[in-house]
């Protein structure tokens, strides 16, 4: 019988499985900060703070463990696709927090795995036996049951831009893992928070988005603003550090707890309603990511 309980058997999977569970916990505590100022801020203002407050203590920390080699990278190609897919992602994830519930943003994140196997036979022409394909379309069974019928008060570009979240999140995945391999992971993230600083940057300049902060009379969202960049420093360092320690397969089960964290945040900070459609969507889903992840292993 199959358990978690090999996952964590070596100090480094444990190490792994530590930092990714403090990642999905900033995670959901950034989503809650997003959800908080979206209203009055831009997604690209947001962004724009979130990069350029997160890359002191980055700095900080590369320069204390590389010394004056912090800045140096080997897989260029690996930093920019995971650079690109990264922001990507991550804009597609604070636009479906803005439109929907974090609940449901969370549920439809958790495709993922969905989609590396459907990347895997478009893309690398993988050959996939029926069992997994059969899974591939039942994780998508649940998408269709969480969204339809649709709710008239359900934002579909939210859903949308969960989804597309979910697909750039599992590129980035990959390509993480694979920097993983020959470049220290603060590094990394320096480099992905310095692009993404100035893409947001100049996003915000071209709409006009910086005024707000000109004008901005009321300290308080600035303060937020740091708060939300150290704590997103934390949550890219711990999740770097989950994949350098542990591999991909190991950490894979441990995405569940997304769920509970995602619900929990929903439920607790923003008064949201779980419904019965929810649960059985999201247990479909889980039950196919599950499978693929079981089929994985078993290579």
């Amino acid at each position: 019988m199959w358990s978690f309980m090999p996952i964590l058997n070596s100090k480094n999977n444990r190490l792994g499985a530590l930092y990714l569970v403090g990642e999905i916990a900033a995670t959901f505590l950034l989503a809650s900060i997003v959800k908080i100022l979206q209203p009055g801020f831009s997604i690209f203002i947001i962004l724009f703070f979130r990069y350029l407050f997160c890359l002191p203590l980055l700095v900080a920390y590369a320069i204390y463990t590389r010394g004056q080699d912090f800045l140096s990278i080997k897989n260029i190609r690996g930093l920019i696709l995971r650079t690109g897919f990264g922001f990507m992602g991550l804009l597609m994830w604070f636009l479906a927090i803005s439109k929907i519930d974090i609940s449901l943003a969370t549920a439809l994140l958790m495709t993922m795995p969905i989609f590396i196997t459907g990347l895997s036979i478009i893309i690398a022409k993988e050959q996939v036996c029926v069992k997994r394909l059969a899974s591939v379309l039942l994780g998508f069974f649940g998408v269709l049951v969480l969204l339809f019928p649709i709710n008239p008060e359900l934002n579909l570009w939210g859903a949308v831009f969960a989804l597309l979240g979910s697909l750039f999140a599992a590129l980035m995945f990959v390509y993480l893992r694979i920097l993983g391999r020959s470049d220290p992971s603060v590094s990394t993230a320096i480099y992905y928070n310095s692009m993404g600083l100035i893409l947001a940057g100049i996003i915000t300049g071209i709409l006009g988005g910086f005024e707000p902060i000109i004008n901005l009379s009321n300290p308080n969202p600035m303060y937020m603003f740091i708060a939300f960049g150290v704590l997103a420093s934390f949550q890219q360092f711990f999740l770097a550090q989950s994949h350098f320690h542990a591999e991909a397969s190991t950490l894979a089960p441990l995405h569940y707890l997304s769920i509970p964290f995602g619900v929990g945040v929903g439920i607790i900070f923003f008064g949201e309603i779980i419904t019965v459609k929810f649960l059985i969507g999201t247990t479909i889903i889980i039950a196919s990511t599950f499978y693929i992840f079981l089929g994985d292993r078993s290579k």
